[in-house]
């Protein structure tokens, strides 16, 4: 029964987890607002980016991942 609440470790873990897509988000927003685009433009640049930038955040918080297990 006790496998169906997570453990107060993992709790905090996962909000230092999103800081990178949140820190991503924001340098997008900050990017294509101070740029003067079309609004089409914008709007597909950013997705576009967003979608780049999040595979590659997952790619290397899983090798980061894999290592950290690695040395343990």
């Amino acid at each position: 029964m006790h496998k169906l609440t997570p453990p107060v470790n993992d709790v905090r873990s996962r909000s230092w987890q999103l800081f990178p897509y949140t820190l991503l988000g924001t340098i997008l927003f900050a990017a294509v607002s101070s740029a003067h685009l079309n609004q089409y433009l914008s709007v597909y640049l950013v997705l576009l980016a967003a979608q780049l930038g999040t595979v590659g955040i997952y790619f290397l918080m899983r090798r980061l991942k894999s290592k950290h297990r690695s040395d343990l």
